[in-house]
């Protein structure tokens, strides 16, 4: 069985141009020729047709290839033999040899289901994207859904607004998808000339003004082709239309911040943050937005917190919490910081550069215990950085256990490279731990190896 996986080959597909695609349909073979479907042969036949059967079940193809060819040489009417012909090449990936045998086999089943499947799949993965096109454009008529490999085939033959009618019939068909959604993105990039598709939304507007989705991708073709104005009336007329879209707030609140209508881009930012129907990197685009806007407009950071318990009542979103985390650092709001960053590690845990400054964090406001323990855990991951030796080591001197601290420091400090500075401050903490043991000639010494790098640097 061939499974055609829905999402993830089609969007790497239009990233890497010659990658074979996953269909969204699955293949259903049908079964294989049995006896009283070969009709008057001679036993021979029979043999040699079975004997292919057998070795295709075990995945010797080319032997199955042989016995087939046996039976054309008996008989080359059948064209049940080419069908089996073109399965055994497909599988051994001679797509060229599987193509022409199947193509035998169309000839007396145009419009076959099962042989146009096969056939299409051997045009796909010779990249023959016009060939494709033509077997595709038959395969909808048995299932609307092949209308997504259609939008991708005609994006790489160049056929924008076929490929954008094709997704918007199966919106029509099925309601919205977050992958045609970033489908039509991807075409959408791609035109240079976007008035006949702005022309068939308008139209389409007019026709049925209660359609969301029309209005959402005019919005999106006006921002792109830069007539803000005309993507923000259109917003605003959506909103008229359909009081109650949360959807259009993704565009509303972006126009409100420009056009300074501040209170109105906050409650756009509050309801698109609420809304269910609004994905998580959009509601990060969203956060980060405000976070930006806060930076010029501090007067509205009031209003940061609700956003915050509107953003932790939906999914967790390790960048934007990370993010918050940024701007609470920025301002040297040490405890809000750590607390974003607490957070935003959870599902990003080997993220060296913010696990590093959670850690210095926690040194930082005193909590040894925590950062004891996840000094620990760095190590693990990244054995050879010297500053997570260090953090630990200062960690255990304030837990008061300077024996386990000076071990671990003279451990750390040999992956130190070139950083004075840095072995410096091994020695002072190593100073102070044995002043802790009460051992003040090792304490001494120690601080005079501070005493000597600070000459050098």
């Amino acid at each position: 069985m061939i499974k055609y996986w829905k999402h993830t080959s089609l969007l790497c597909l239009f990233l890497v141009m010659g990658n074979y695609m996953s269909f969204s349909q699955e293949i259903e073979p049908k079964q294989e020729v049995n006896i009283d479907d070969l009709g008057n042969v001679s036993d021979e036949f029979q043999e040699n047709f079975f004997e292919a059967l057998k070795q295709k079940a075990i995945t010797n193809y080319d032997k199955a290839i042989e016995a087939l060819q046996k039976c054309i040489s008996i008989d080359p009417k059948p064209n049940f033999l080419y069908l089996e012909l073109g399965k055994n090449y497909l599988e051994l990936k001679l797509y060229e040899q599987a193509e022409d045998n199947f193509n035998k086999v169309r000839k007396e089943k145009p419009n076959d289901r099962h042989v146009l499947e096969l056939l299409f799949e051997s045009y796909f993965k010779q990249n023959k994207y016009k060939e494709s096109i033509e077997i595709v454009e038959k395969l909808v008529a048995y299932n609307s859904m092949f209308k997504e490999q259609l939008a991708n085939l005609y994006f790489h033959e160049k056929r924008y607004d076929d490929a954008l009618t094709a997704i918007d019939e199966l919106n029509d068909e099925f309601g919205r998808d977050q992958y045609r959604d970033n489908l039509r993105k991807r075409i959408s990039s791609k035109i240079t000339n976007p008035n006949n598709q702005i022309a068939r939304l308008e139209n389409s507007i007019k026709e049925k003004p209660k359609v969301e989705q029309n209005y959402l991708n005019l919005i999106y073709l006006y921002s792109q082709d830069n007539q803000k104005d005309k993507a923000y009336k259109t917003a605003k007329l959506l909103l008229k239309e359909k009081p109650k879209s949360e959807l259009v707030h993704l565009a509303l609140y972006k126009f409100y911040l420009e056009d300074t209508k501040t209170d109105e881009a906050i409650r756009s930012m509050k309801i698109a943050l609420k809304s269910n129907e609004i994905n998580t990197e959009s509601k990060y685009k969203i956060v980060n937005d405000f976070l930006l806007f806060l930076d010029k407009n501090p007067q509205y950071e009031s209003q940061l917190t609700e956003i915050i318990t509107l953003l932790s009542a939906g999914e967790n979103n390790a960048k934007v919490l990370t993010e918050l985390g940024h701007y609470y650092y920025k301002k040297d709001q040490k405890e809000q910081a750590l607390n974003f960053y607490e957070r935003g590690i959870k599902s990003n845990a080997n993220d060296f550069g913010l696990l590093k400054r959670i850690l210095l964090l926690q040194l930082d406001l005193k909590r040894y215990e925590k950062s004891e323990v996840g000094s620990k855990l760095a190590l693990e991951m990244y054995p050879a950085q010297p500053i997570f030796y260090l953090i630990n080591g200062v960690s255990l001197i304030n837990l008061e256990k300077p024996q386990e601290a000076i071990e671990i420091l003279e451990l750390g400090i040999d992956y130190i490279i070139d950083d004075l500075k840095m072995e410096s401050d091994f020695y002072t903490q190593i100073s102070e731990a044995y002043q802790k043991l009460g051992n003040i000639e090792k304490a001494s010494e120690y601080k005079q190896k501070v005493i000597q790098l600070q000459k050098k640097s």
